[in-house]
């Protein structure tokens, strides 16, 4: 019912029941008693407006439930607008991240979620547009089969596709959720503020303590996690092993982990391991004038040095 109004107010510009007296209006609301005669709904498909008019029903029983409301041919054939569309960029990048995502720590991966949770429309738009490419069947949530169907043009194994998979469930329920996959894939966008990584500390020092402690984790986490498990998390940060992680160390566990992901999705490929690139110009090349010029002058040589 909500939904119906919302989307005749939305479609329209105008409310679908109101009257100047509080109790004909009500009379209205209760009747279901609306129109679509303004001049603005000659404009709107038929399909619109039996969308409004199959949730716009007295009777629950009769009215689309959230399931079949997404099921309607007004959502599920409509044109997707262009901005809508991610590009081929971005789904690269967030394949890429995906992959280096899986041996990302668990703590850095709860600071991920948190940064996740705390982001504005307009930080994640590219990310959302990712999602509901892997959402095929746009029930909020990547089942396994979307996510290994959106990246089949990417050459994993099927065993990277489960780990990858798993890695980004979070809450081990068998789908990926939205925050999962933003936290996921955040660092597609590159270098993340060290203002976000600041906020994600503080969240998870829930107590201002200065430090996440053990039991932060454990209101974080729940009960669900082992001893061993809180052990593992604590010792990835804590480097002088005070049995709490400061922000330093938390900072410096981020930052780390975020380089190793850049070397792996990006790092060169040794000719030597790879006889196919065995032909390729590498940075020794010599090139006239340059660095590995024989022919230069020890002065010359010199002078080439400072530029490299």
């Amino acid at each position: 019912w909500a939904i119906g109004v919302i989307s005749y107010m939305l479609l329209s510009a105008s409310k679908p029941f109101y009257h100047k007296r509080r109790r004909r209006m009500i009379d209205l609301i209760m009747r279901a008693d609306y129109n679509f005669d303004a001049p603005v709904w000659k404009g709107i498909t038929q399909d619109g407006k039996d969308f409004v008019s199959s949730l716009l029903v007295i009777n629950p029983k009769q009215r689309l439930t959230a399931t079949t409301a997404l099921e309607h041919p007004w959502i599920v054939e409509r044109e997707r607008l262009s901005h809508e569309i991610p590009s081929q960029e971005v789904l690269e990048a967030v394949g890429e991240t995906l992959l280096a995502y899986k041996e990302t720590s668990q703590l850095k991966k709860l600071a991920l979620n948190v940064i996740a949770h705390r982001s504005t429309s307009d930080e994640i738009m590219h990310l959302r547009q990712a999602f509901e490419a892997f959402d095929a069947d746009k029930a909020g949530t990547i089942s396994y089969d979307e996510f290994k169907k959106a990246l089949e043009t990417s050459n994993y194994s099927e065993e990277d596709l489960q780990e990858i998979f798993e890695s980004i469930d979070i809450n081990k329920n068998g789908r990926i959720m939205y925050t999962e996959f933003l936290a996921a894939t955040m660092e597609a966008h590159g270098h993340i503020e060290e203002r976000r990584i600041a906020e994600a500390f503080d969240r998870m020092d829930s107590d201002d303590s200065g430090f996440i402690s053990k039991q932060n984790l454990k209101e974080i986490l729940g009960k669900d996690f082992t001893k061993e498990a809180f052990d593992d998390i604590m010792a990835s940060a804590d480097t002088d092993g005070d049995g709490k992680i400061s922000y330093p160390e938390f900072l410096a566990l981020f930052r780390k982990q975020t380089h190793a992901m850049a070397e792996e999705v990006g790092h060169d490929v040794d000719s030597s391991t790879n006889p196919s690139e065995a032909g390729l110009v590498g940075l020794d090349a010599k090139i006239p004038g340059g660095r590995y010029d024989s022919d230069l002058s020890p002065s010359e040589q010199a002078q080439a040095d400072l530029l490299v």
